[in-house]
């Protein structure tokens, strides 16, 4: 029996307001990255793969993640294509990337120069895969 996860329907030619959300973070990623706000680079970049994955999950399904699940989204974003590698490869770097949001947004310590560093390389290897896969 197929995982039931809680998803909200979404017109596919909406796709492209996520991406475009997606693109607005992540140059906000990149801009507090230069200016070394660490905490900020890292809540952009977290962003940018929800919106990303969102515009994924929309194009290819016709439906986002409504959990606030972190497995759940990335388990919806495997759905577009069971079994398939690069699938799986950038569903492994969004779940890396969610599994530091509750940190960086919620609790007390901050965000280190080199966790932000690698969320971002993350965030855009995870941000080009997806803006290959979708129409421009």
């Amino acid at each position: 029996m197929a995982p039931k996860f809680k998803t909200r329907d979404v017109d596919k030619s909406l796709y492209t307001n996520y991406l475009k959300r997606a693109e607005e973070c992540y140059r906000a990623a990149r801009n507090s990255f230069e200016t070394q706000d660490w905490n900020s680079a890292a809540i952009s970049a977290i962003h940018t793969c929800i919106s990303a994955s969102d515009a994924m999950c929309i194009y290819f399904l016709g439906k986002r993640n409504a959990s606030e699940s972190h497995n759940e989204a990335t388990a919806l974003f495997k759905t577009i294509k069971a079994d398939d590698e690069e699938i799986n490869t950038n569903a492994n770097r969004l779940a890396r990337i969610l599994s530091i949001k509750s940190m960086a947004e919620y609790e007390e310590r901050l965000v280190f120069r080199t966790e932000a560093e690698k969320i971002l390389k993350d965030c855009e290897r995870f941000f080009e895969y997806v803006k290959a896969k979708l129409p421009k």
